[in-house]
Formats: structure tokens, C-alpha cells, sequence
């Protein structure tokens, strides 16, 4: 009984904490960039939350990331009637990761379980999250969920907040699409001088047009990024590829890492890759009962 009201106490500070969810001063969208020839810069905020207790004690070098699809939607066959989006939550409290990249959710489940997991598991740190919706081809406005919300890509991460000297937010649509209405995009948070974490979804229709969007993100955004932010290395980028590492396939997943990073893949189309000044420790496979991916952690120590 006593662990239940600590739960619920620890619920209700979360709750608390994330009805505030005030973008703190020293945290702002990217500045205003043009296009270049593989993507569009679409606006973005991050939101942070504040620390909401003492902090838990940690390897001072541990940074891991938590790769999710969870297919929630409501449109997909995988939909498992909301489902995913607590087991997620239960599993971010389990794991504790650094940086969670996420797929195929709604703007909804961040403040209503995502990010108040991350607190939870957290409680003396700053934790951010970066949305970018998925966008539209027919009307350029971001597809939805079956409940309304946005449908989309998101970040969510932690900062020890000692070291906490904001968060800046750039999100984008690739150029290169399929012909589907679905236009895939990527959501970035650079915690200053801490990570650069990314995620992103891409195209499940046309493995060339989603080797053209792993590059441009990989090749393009993530230099571009690091020049506008004077950011060398500590870089993190997750999520589904719909590539499979396949060195006879001329859309191999291992055709879109730069020279200096590493790729860890889940042996089917999730992947991580990490600037190599990140030094790889291991992966650990999570089976989830409510979406059609696993949970794909990927533990690494950042400089």
C-alpha cells in the first residue's frame, strides 16, 4: 500500500510539473533558416520542464537512448486502441534513458505520459521534448490522429540540471517524398552544449525516397545544425528507417551514416546513429505488447 501512494504521489508531482510546462527563458525555437536542395526548416519550440525533486545518481558518462515506434495513430492496423502510449510510459521508468526518440504518436501523449515518465524517472533533471508533426501533401498542414491531435515524430530528453543552458528546437519536412499524402519530417533538440538529439519517420513506400531522407538528415541537418550551434560531435539520432541493413541492397541503412558515426540496428528497420565520440557500450531489445516494433536501446557514454 505504501509503494501505491508513492506512486500516486509521485504521479501527481509529475502532474503538477507538466501543468506549468513553460518553455523556460533560456530555451528557444531555431532561428529562422532557409531551405536547403533536401529540406524544408518548419518552426519549432521545445518545452522544458523544470526539475521536480532531488536527482537520481547516475554514471556521470551514461547516455542512452530509447528508440519507439508505437504506432498510435489510430489509423494503422498495429493501433492497439491507445495502448502503446502507457506501456512506453512504463517502460521510460523502467530504463531511465537519456533520449528517446519516438514515432507514430499523437501531441497528446507527450504531456499526458511520455514526458511525465521521463520526469518521473528524472526528477532532479531538465527534460525537454521536440515535436514535428507529420505534414499533408494536399493541404501542407500536419496530418492527424484519429482522436485530432497532431500525428508525428518527437524528442524527449534529459539534462542534468547543473548543466542545463537550454534547449533549442529544429524541426523540417525532407524534399525528397513518396507519392503518398504522408509527408515525412524530423524533430531536433539541441540541449546547449550538453547532446543533439533527432528523430524521424521515413518513407515505408519507397526504400529510395527513405535513403534520400536519411541522408539529408544524416548528411545535410545535422552538419548544418552543428555549424549553426558551434557544436562538434555529441550526436544522437534515432528512429524508423524503413531500411534494413542489407549490404546487397543498394538502399543498405549503412548507406546514410557520415564518416565519424556509428550505426546500431534492431535487425529489422529501427536504427540509432551516433557521432563516434560517443563511445558504444551496448543494445538491449524490448518486446512490446501494443504496437508492432520493439523498444530498441542503445547504451553509449558521451564525452
Amino acid at each position: 500500500m505504501r509503494n501505491k501512494r508513492r506512486s500516486a504521489r509521485a504521479t501527481r508531482r509529475a502532474a503538477a510539473v507538466l501543468a506549468a510546462f513553460v518553455a523556460m527563458s533560456s530555451s528557444a525555437a531555431a532561428p529562422a533558416r532557409a531551405a536547403t536542395g533536401s529540406v524544408e526548416y518548419l518552426p519549432a519550440t521545445p518545452v522544458v520542464v523544470a526539475p521536480a525533486g532531488e536527482a537520481v545518481g547516475t554514471a556521470a558518462e551514461r547516455f542512452w537512448e530509447l528508440q519507439l515506434n508505437l504506432c498510435n495513430s489510430g489509423i494503422a492496423g498495429c493501433y492497439s486502441q491507445g495502448r502503446a502510449i502507457p506501456e512506453a510510459a512504463n517502460l521510460i521508468r523502467q530504463v531511465r534513458p537519456n533520449l528517446v526518440t519516438l514515432n507514430e504518436i499523437c501531441s497528446g501523449d507527450l504531456p499526458a505520459h511520455l514526458v511525465p515518465a521521463m520526469v518521473q524517472a528524472w526528477p532532479g533533471d531538465v527534460v525537454y521534448q521536440v515535436f514535428a508533426p507529420a505534414v499533408r501533401r494536399d493541404t501542407g498542414t500536419p496530418v492527424k490522429c484519429t482522436n485530432g491531435q497532431d500525428y508525428g515524430n518527437a524528442v524527449v530528453g534529459r539534462v542534468a540540471a547543473a548543466n542545463h543552458r537550454g534547449v533549442k528546437a529544429w524541426t523540417g519536412r525532407y524534399t525528397s517524398q513518396d507519392s503518398g499524402n504522408e509527408q515525412r519530417t524530423f524533430a531536433c533538440a539541441y540541449a546547449v552544449g550538453d547532446h543533439l538529439g533527432c528523430a524521424t519517420h521515413l518513407s515505408a513506400s519507397s526504400e529510395p525516397v527513405a535513403l534520400a531522407q536519411c541522408r539529408a538528415l544524416l548528411f545535410d541537418v545535422v552538419p548544418d545544425i552543428r555549424s549553426a550551434e558551434g557544436l562538434s560531435g555529441k550526436t544522437v539520432v534515432g528512429g524508423d528507417f524503413n531500411l534494413e541493413y542489407d549490404t546487397s541492397d543498394p538502399e543498405n541503412a549503412q548507406n546514410c551514416v557520415p564518416p565519424g558515426h556509428v550505426r546500431k540496428g534492431d535487425g529489422d528497420v529501427q536504427h540509432v546513429v551516433f557521432s563516434n565520440d560517443n563511445a558504444f557500450v551496448g543494445t538491449s531489445k524490448y518486446g512490446l505488447a501494443h504496437t508492432d516494433h520493439d523498444g530498441w536501446l542503445v547504451r553509449l557514454t558521451k564525452p
